[in-house]
């Protein structure tokens, strides 16, 4: 089997994650968060990050500058 590489879509947008972003950890224990899909009709779908001691913190909207 030969590997020749991952051909990558002109269109395609790869974003890396920015660990000073904060968004996957509690602002009350410090934990990193479980990601969560999560939509609405209309809204599209968000990407919500949950505490398993402290709920829900962060709601993420990945394709926001898409609409």
């Amino acid at each position: 089997m030969e590997d020749n590489g991952i051909e990558i879509p002109d269109d395609l947008e790869i974003r890396v994650w920015d660990p000073d972003s904060g968004y996957r950890t509690c602002r009350v224990c410090g934990g990193d968060c479980v990601p969560e899909p999560s939509g609405a009709d209309r809204y599209g779908i968000r990407i919500m990050f949950v505490c398993p001691d402290h709920g829900a913190h962060s709601i993420v909207d990945p394709f926001a500058d898409k609409r």
